[in-house]
């Protein structure tokens, strides 16, 4: 029987919102996984498979601005993000190209005919709102 995981926060992956206590199911990407653990989001579960069941949609999991616009999992700070200094500090636009799609912003192929300080500004600006727990959500 494969080692089956349950969650100690509120998790959401593969489109699924998975509470605290949630039974995580087998087929979960190894990723996903590895990335639950390395934060101590999961801890074992000894329960038979037949125990996971869809968990309830609650439409107060939808308001959860403060997760820190990061999409794949509802985390409270995705690890790394850099201050606007640091950022204009990034002396190279790929270096400013792969921050940018770390922190799931991407700027479109053609980023490199940008200037650099423009980049930045680009990438700033992004997670400045994504820190305000995107603007669009709130009905501006």
């Amino acid at each position: 029987m494969k080692m089956r995981y349950k969650t100690k926060v509120t998790v959401t992956t593969q489109g699924k919102v998975f509470k605290p206590g949630s039974i995580l199911p087998e087929d979960l990407s190894k990723s996903d996984l590895a990335f639950l653990k390395s934060k101590k989001f999961v801890e074992p579960a000894d329960v038979p498979a037949a125990a996971y069941e869809e968990p309830e949609e609650d439409p107060e999991d939808e308001q959860e601005p403060e997760n820190g616009g990061f999409d794949g999992f509802n985390v409270t700070e995705p690890d790394g993000m850099k201050n606007p200094d640091e950022i204009r500090k990034i002396r190279s636009k790929k270096e400013v190209a792969a921050y940018a799609k770390k922190i799931g912003f991407d700027l479109g192929e053609n980023y490199e005919e940008k200037g650099l300080k423009d980049l930045q500004a680009a990438v700033i600006d992004f997670q400045e709102e994504q820190m305000e727990g995107g603007a669009d959500t709130e009905g501006e």
